[in-house]
């Protein structure tokens, strides 16, 4: 789990609460090409926003994605229950954040990161 992905996610609440409606409509048993869709309309949300604030894909990294084993347990688990409590203030389900909207968030900053390093 990324949690830099997800503080930002929850910094931007507007888009958040768009990109967990789309993710809704996710399932692994959808077609590949109905699977993009959802992607596809994910990153038309989150690519403008990063581009509006000048954010590089590579700063919502770290470590290959992964930075919450690179924290301590105690500090860990207040961050990772700040986030969820302010995910359920959102009326937002957390097992959808956790199983869809951040892989799929992450495929979208790994595929820009490729990208960006092919220059």
């Amino acid at each position: 789990m990324n949690l830099k992905v997800l503080k930002w996610l929850l910094a931007h609440r507007e888009a958040l609460v768009q990109i967990v409606e789309i993710a809704k409509g996710y399932n692994k048993t959808l077609s590949f090409v109905k699977q993009w869709e959802i992607v596809d309309r994910i990153a038309r949300i989150v690519i403008p926003v990063l581009e509006a604030e000048s954010v590089s894909p590579r700063a919502l990294s770290d470590d290959g994605f992964y930075i919450l084993s690179n924290m301590d347990d105690d500090n860990r688990e207040v961050e990772l229950l700040a986030a969820g409590a302010t995910v359920v203030a959102l009326g937002i389900d957390w097992k959808i954040i956790v199983d869809t909207v951040l892989p799929i968030i992450l495929a979208i900053l790994k595929a820009l990161l490729k990208d960006d390093s092919e220059e």
